[in-house]
């Protein structure tokens, strides 16, 4: 069998991917990615984290991910060592034997009682207590008082750029920004999703969300809904996203249902239910971006967006209003898309693709920039229609 990390290291020489730039399109770490190809398993600080760099790195590079991981578990199996009980001789000592030890350890039992007994003089004065042993949770439980009384769950790093899955109670999910994990606990689940933020306790019902600042520098960092509760089973479906670019909420509790949207801080301090901008507006003046006028036409009807990929790209749409769609494309990729009204396109990476609205070209962006937008049909002042590309915020 081809060790794993070989097989990593053909694959990217394959395509003729440099390091430096596997890093730079997976957001993983180069030294992360050097570990993977020699076998340093050992430097990564968690298997929770190898597990899904291994993921990542395979998706990247199009091998068969649950191959690559099944390679690692009996690699894995392989090293750990045969347990010395294995090549101690079976003790040749007939069962007679220990069936006689055992017959004499009752006797000498029962006389040690008989006698401590005899010399006792009362069967009233002996008492026997049996103590309830004490958990470790419970010694946990006193000796932090009471912090680690909550439940204990599995740990998921977010290593794409959402995740959306059920959780327990007592789930964790790590949400790493500039080499620095955060994480995020669910804490209880009811009526209302219960959440244990760095910034503090949030509390959401079904199908709400809410915009939280993980590292304090004033900006959102990731977004969570709430898809559904699963009172009895003490779970929820929560989606976390950390494409958001809405602005910085003042608290950690507040929440709004317009996705991919722009808030007021201003109105969310103030408790305000008025709706939030529009697509393609706001609210912040240093956030705001023009519009990119693409085509005209003297008569609206559908339009063909076309997309062509340079490099590794991670591309959420929703064309018309219809099921938001997800793929990842590689070097060289192709697609197409027809619309009739309008399309909202997320990128990972901007300068990973090349775009044509009917045979116009249109930029997305720069390198290593994500890019959130809706490109639509408009009314043109005069008379006909134009087609322009529009932020969301």
């Amino acid at each position: 069998m081809e060790p794993i990390g070989q097989k990593f290291k053909d694959a990217r020489k394959e395509k003729g991917l440099f390091i430096e730039q596997v890093s730079r399109e997976t957001n993983i770490s180069k030294k992360y990615i050097e570990a993977i190809e020699e076998e340093n398993f050992g430097d990564f600080p968690g298997e929770a984290y190898l597990l899904g760099f291994l993921r990542s790195y395979a998706g990247y590079l199009g091998l068969n991910v649950e191959e690559i991981i099944n390679i690692y578990k009996n690699t894995k199996i392989q090293e750990q060592p045969v347990p010395v009980e294995l090549f101690e001789p079976k003790s040749r000592i007939p069962a007679l034997a220990y069936i006689g030890a055992a017959a004499f350890i009752v006797i000498a039992a029962a006389g040690l009682i008989f006698f401590l007994v005899l010399k006792d003089g009362s069967e009233s004065s002996t008492k026997v207590v049996m103590e309830k042993p004490v958990s470790a949770g419970q010694n946990a439980g006193q000796n932090a008082g009471q912090k680690n009384s909550g439940k204990s769950g599995a740990e998921y790093e977010m290593t794409t750029a959402f995740i959306e899955k059920r959780f327990e109670e007592g789930d964790t999910v790590i949400v790493k920004y500039r080499d620095v994990p955060f994480r995020i606990v669910l804490a209880k689940t009811g009526e209302m999703v219960s959440l244990d933020l760095p910034a503090g306790k949030a509390e959401l019902a079904k199908g709400k969300e809410l915009f939280s600042d993980l590292d304090g520098d004033g900006n959102n960092d990731i977004k969570i809904l709430v898809r559904d509760i699963d009172e009895k089973g003490r779970g929820a479906v929560l989606k976390f996203d950390k494409t958001t670019e809405a602005p910085a909420v003042v608290s950690s509790g507040i929440s709004s249902e317009q996705e991919l949207s722009d808030v007021s801080a201003a109105a969310v301090a103030a408790g305000s239910t008025s709706p939030a901008p529009a697509a393609g507006s706001s609210a912040l003046q240093s956030r705001k971006q023009g519009e990119t006028l693409i085509l005209e036409s003297e008569t609206k009807g559908p339009f063909t967006v076309n997309l062509s990929f340079r490099g590794y790209c991670l591309m959420r749409y929703e064309s018309d209003g219809g099921r938001r769609e997800e793929r990842y494309f590689h070097k060289g990729d192709t697609f197409r898309l027809g619309v009739s009204d309008n399309i909202r396109i997320w990128i990972s990476n901007a300068a990973a693709v090349a775009a044509t609205v009917n045979n116009a070209e249109y930029s997305f962006g720069r390198a290593g920039e994500v890019s959130a937008k809706i490109i639509k049909w408009n009314d043109k002042p005069g008379g006909g229609y134009v087609v322009k590309a529009h932020p969301l915020y």
